[in-house]
């Protein structure tokens, strides 16, 4: 049976791994080769959300099945600047910065479980949205949320051009 708990210190080992597995199949699906995981990517990108977490009052849920790690998902609340409030409602929000499970441990629910967690975690926090990035290739992750309620909202647009660097 899954179990999902918060994260403790001991997982950052755990984190490390799922964060190279997803990281090295967004490098994959990238039509634009502009990703890469070099060595260290894990630890620096890891610890970078470990410091986000602790600044925002945000969360890590990890899934598990008996002490056998499938995946985590990890959140933060958001604040309005005043800029922000100039063109926005006010709205306290929260936003996924990761949603990882193990690719062998996809299609049996996982997602679904961790998402509903940190969706009960923002709902106790008061927030009235949820936000989460989607890089535009991950045609699962895109329907996965649409399955979960989630509506594209922004779209980041890139286009590569020649330069002396890299003609």
């Amino acid at each position: 049976m899954i179990s999902i708990r918060k994260y403790t210190a001991k997982d950052k080992k755990t984190l490390f791994v799922l964060i190279e597995e997803l990281q090295d199949y967004l490098v994959q699906i990238d039509p634009m080769k502009r990703l890469r995981r070099l060595p260290g990517y894990e630890e620096n990108y890891i610890d970078d959300l470990l410091k986000k977490i602790k600044k925002s009052g945000g969360v890590i849920f990890i899934a598990e099945v008996e002490n056998i790690p499938l995946g985590f998902v990890a959140g933060v609340l958001n604040k309005q600047s005043k800029d922000e409030l100039l063109g926005c409602v006010p709205t306290k929000s929260g936003r996924v910065l990761e949603l990882i499970v193990s690719e062998k441990n996809r299609g049996q629910n996982v997602g679904t479980l961790l998402m509903n967690k940190i969706e009960e975690y923002f709902q106790q926090q008061n927030c009235s949205i949820i936000q989460v990035e989607v890089f535009e290739p991950n045609n699962l992750a895109h329907n996965f949320y649409k399955k979960l309620g989630y509506d594209g909202r922004v779209i980041d647009m890139i286009k590569k051009i020649v330069t002396a660097d890299n003609s």
